[in-house]
Parts: C-alpha cells; structure tokens; sequence
C-alpha cells in the first residue's frame, strides 16, 4: 500500500471508527505484497472482514460475484476500499454493495487515484474526481440505499507517484451532526478540490492535476533559463 493510501486510511479510522466493537468491512482487501489497510484499523474493533475476488493475504471471504456481498443488510459500521475502485470494471454496482451492508449511521470510504501509471489487476479501467463522490451519491439515492457524501479531495503525492482521490459518505439516514470535530481533510491541509458537506464551494481548488502543473513549472523555468542563455 502506497505511502499517501496508508496515511489516508489511518486518519479515516481515527476520525470515524473510534466507537468500540464495531464491524469493518473491507473490499478488494487482498494483499499483494505492499501492506495492507487491515494494518491501520483500530484495535477496538470486533471484527474486520476483508472481501476480494481471490483467496491470498487478508482476504476473509472469496466473492464468486464481485457485485454481490455474501453479507446482511447493514451488517457493517464501516465499509472500506482502498486502492481498488479503478480495477473494477462496474465500480457503481460495487458501490451499491458496499451502501446496503452498511448500517444506517455508518460510514463508507473510498480511496482511487485520480492520476498515475496503468496498473492492470487483471485491469485498469478509471481513474476518480471529488465529484465522482458527488455522482455516486446520486447514483446510490436513486436505486434507494442513500448515502450522503461528507467530504472528498485530491492528496498530493509523497515518495510515490499516485495521487489519491478519497471520499467519504454516511449511510443514511444518518444523525443530524454530518462530519466529526475534526474532518479527515483536516489532516491534508495541501490536499485540493476538497468537498466538505455543508461548504459552499469547494476548498483549494485547482484546474490542473499535480503532473500538469509539474510540466507547466517545467516549462517555465525552461524558458526563463533559455531567455538568460539569449542575453
């Protein structure tokens, strides 16, 4: 697990998973020679659930369908996917799994890049926005398991070479205080394009992804030693 997913992960737990005994449920959860989140959750926690297509590392249950949870309705407090949505070819129906084994109140988490190299496992299909988190709430609303998204936004890249789109939603209905003290994008304060509920307009919004303006600072420095070499 890359180094902006794990820290992301943990904070998300700290905000949001902190009352005891609680179910977590994780999708896409296998392991595969990087970390995994299973690593951040908090100790706590009754019981963590880690779903994938294949048996391997961290993987509980084996799914035949992966648009089909062998789980209850609202059997989880927290439903979790890191690292995973852009390998799935229909990510929506996966959404709509992880809104109905969640329990009204609960809370869903998502972390997909919106940049980086093509990584096929076995595919590479999309890559995410903040208002990806947007549509998917629509999309949740209008097949009847409504969710509510609570804050989504842009991490900056570390040591690697990804950056991550996070969003998190409540399972409605849900109680009246929407985001906790302290929200996850808190603790990213160059994080850009954040979506909060309750915000009037997005925070720290930028046009480019971090690549496009690496190359547009590139350039510029570019013609300005090429304008010096001229004098």
């Amino acid at each position: 697990m890359h180094d902006t997913a794990l820290a992301a992960g943990t904070i998300f737990f700290e905000r949001y998973g902190t009352a005891p005994g609680i179910t977590i449920v994780e999708v896409g959860a296998r392991d595969v020679g990087v970390g995994a989140l299973r690593q951040a959750a908090p100790s706590t926690a009754a019981r963590y659930i880690g779903l994938d297509l294949e048996a391997g590392p961290n993987v509980d249950l084996v799914l035949d369908d992966p648009h089909r949870f062998p789980l209850a309705d609202g059997a989880a407090d927290l439903v979790v996917s890191s690292s995973c949505m852009e390998h799935d070819a229909l990510f929506w129906l996966t959404f709509l799994e992880m809104a109905r084994i969640t329990r009204p109140g609960g809370h869903i988490y998502v972390n997909a890049p919106s940049n980086g190299a093509v990584h096929r496992y076995p595919l590479d299909c999309w890559r995410f926005y903040p208002d990806s988190g947007r549509a998917l709430q629509t999309w949740s609303e209008r097949q009847g398991l409504p969710v509510l998204l609570l804050e989504a936004m842009l991490l900056p890249r570390r040591r690697d070479i990804w950056n991550d789109c996070v969003m998190v939603f409540r399972r409605e209905p849900g109680p009246e205080r929407a985001l906790p003290q302290s929200p996850l994008a808190d603790a990213f304060p160059d994080a850009t394009n954040v979506l909060l509920h309750g915000a009037a307009a997005p925070r720290n919004p930028q046009a480019y992804t971090e690549d496009m303006a690496i190359i547009r600072d590139l350039a510029r420095r570019l013609r300005q030693l090429m304008a010096q070499q001229q004098q």
